[in-house]
């Protein structure tokens, strides 16, 4: 997914919950209302603070039932991201724990990112969709 795609995402902010990230122990995102998309291959979760402060990750869509399931970065699918600050953070590893619920319309998890340099970003979120319907969730393909 491209960019512009991604920035078309976060203005349409569809997801209610929460979404809170630390790095290393302290807190810099706490976002309320988040993205949470279903692309021909996978779901994308992104908690933002008016673009200062970002966290953007994604799992295959393909995962079998509704977890926990651990995903691991580097995936096949879309690069994850961190914004601190509106400086792009580059990932090292991470990993992803994800259970869906509500028939894939609600998602809880917990990350942990390793930054590099001793630098470590953890969080997690439990978002649902403002609008479940499967064509409002649905981002078209590139």
């Amino acid at each position: 997914m491209s960019q512009d795609k991604t920035s078309d995402l976060m203005n349409k902010r569809n997801a209610t919950g929460s979404f809170v990230a630390f790095l290393d122990d302290d807190k810099f995102l706490e976002s309320k209302l988040c993205v949470y998309a279903e692309t021909e291959k996978e779901f994308i979760i992104i908690g933002t603070e008016d673009f200062i402060n970002t966290v953007d990750l994604s799992v295959p869509n393909a995962l079998e039932g509704d977890g926990p399931h651990t995903v691991i970065f580097p995936t096949m699918g879309r690069h994850w991201k961190v914004v601190i600050n509106h400086f792009d953070q580059p990932i090292i590893e991470g990993e992803l724990i994800i259970t869906f619920s509500n028939f894939r319309k609600t998602v809880t998890g917990t990350f942990a990112l390793d930054l590099g340099k001793a630098r470590k970003v953890t969080g997690k979120f439990d978002l649902t969709l403002d609008t479940p319907k499967q064509s409002d969730r649905r981002v078209q393909p590139l």
